[in-house]
Formats: structure tokens, sequence, C-alpha cells
């Protein structure tokens, strides 16, 4: 079983049903990128899908923290140059489906 925070249980369950049942990402990670941003807890690492889902883990205990339904900047915000080694066309679909969860108002679930 995946360890998970409570801010995971408690706060964004609905949002990791809501991924699975209505955009049926599989979490097919395309690339990882950690990133340490001060935080108490530690560093966070990121976790792209090939549908525009970000995935975010404590890099040092590897609880679930949460999931993003990520807008197009958040994409290269959090993936940075690990985004640029994916192939072009792949993170083009990435993009566009990033995109069109914009446009559907999805990333505000």
């Amino acid at each position: 079983m995946e360890k998970t925070t409570n801010h995971f249980v408690n706060e964004r369950m609905s949002r990791a049903e809501f991924i699975t049942n209505v955009i049926g990402d599989t979490n097919n990670v395309i690339c990882t990128n950690v990133i340490d941003r001060g935080h108490v807890n530690g560093a966070e690492r990121f976790e792209l899908s090939d549908k525009g889902i970000i995935r975010v883990y404590n890099n040092i205990t590897n609880r679930h923290i949460t999931d993003l339904i990520a807008r197009p900047n958040q994409i290269y915000d959090r993936m940075g140059v690990a985004f640029l080694d994916v192939p072009k066309d792949v993170r083009r679909k990435v993009i566009e489906c990033a995109r069109e969860h914009q446009q559907l108002g999805y990333n505000n679930k």
C-alpha cells in the first residue's frame, strides 16, 4: 500500500479519484524531477505522467503529498530540464493534454 500524507487523505483523495475515473490516468511516468524548496520535511519529487498529471512525493519518506492536474506552466516549472529530455512528440502531447484539462477547468478540482 502506498504511503500518503494526512493532506493527501483528508484533502486530495477526491482529486485522485477524479484523475483516475474521469481523466483515466494510469500513472505512466515519463519523467521525474526533485526540487528542494526549503520545506521543513525535505525535498519534493515530482513525477509527470503522459496525461499531464504531476504526482508529488516527499523525496525522503516517499509519502504521497498531492496530485496536480497540471497547467502547461506547472509542467515546465516543476519538471525543469527533465521534461526537455522527453521526446519532443511526447512533450507536445502532454502539453496538449494539460491545455485541454485547463480549458475544461479540471485543474480547479
